[in-house]
């Protein structure tokens, strides 16, 4: 009984403070005056800035591989690394290796990672670049024959 009580002052009291108030909104009726349609000079301007952004990308990238190149020396091609990795994984998921087959495996995957460096900037944190870059991954994958 308490609480049913104090559930229905509460809120007979905030339906009370919240209709008591007088006051226009004149913020409101400012913000329904703007009008929202896109000019042609904000769509240039909002085409340009995607196309400078695009630009900076590139540039990050071509800046991000030659610091990679500089520390690990000349990266694999994108497909080399994906089918030199899905191998040793295969090995691995196999559990079939001796401790000396696991060994090699081991330093034939620090070989792949210091060879494929630039693999793991390839931006992916978006859905759609997440799914870009699993089309891509299979493409090379079907390309060499290791998956249907």
């Amino acid at each position: 009984m308490k609480k049913s009580s104090f559930l229905l002052f509460l809120s007979l009291s905030l339906l009370i403070i919240s209709c008591s108030s007088n006051e226009e909104c004149k913020e409101c009726e400012i913000e329904s005056n703007i009008d929202t349609v896109a000019k042609a000079d904000d769509l240039t301007t909002a085409l340009k800035d995607t196309a400078t952004e695009k630009k900076s990308v590139a540039v990050e990238n071509k800046e991000n591989h030659e610091k990679i190149v500089k520390k690990y020396g000349e990266q694999w091609d994108f497909c080399t690394c994906v089918v030199a990795n899905d191998s040793i994984n295969d090995a691995f998921e196999k559990g079939t290796t001796s401790a000396k087959q696991e060994e090699k495996l081991m330093a034939r995957w620090e070989v792949v990672d210091n060879k494929c460096k630039e693999l793991l900037t390839t931006p992916n944190t978006t859905p759609e670049e997440r799914a870009k870059h699993d089309k891509k991954v299979m493409k090379c994958l079907k390309q060499n024959g290791l998956k249907k």
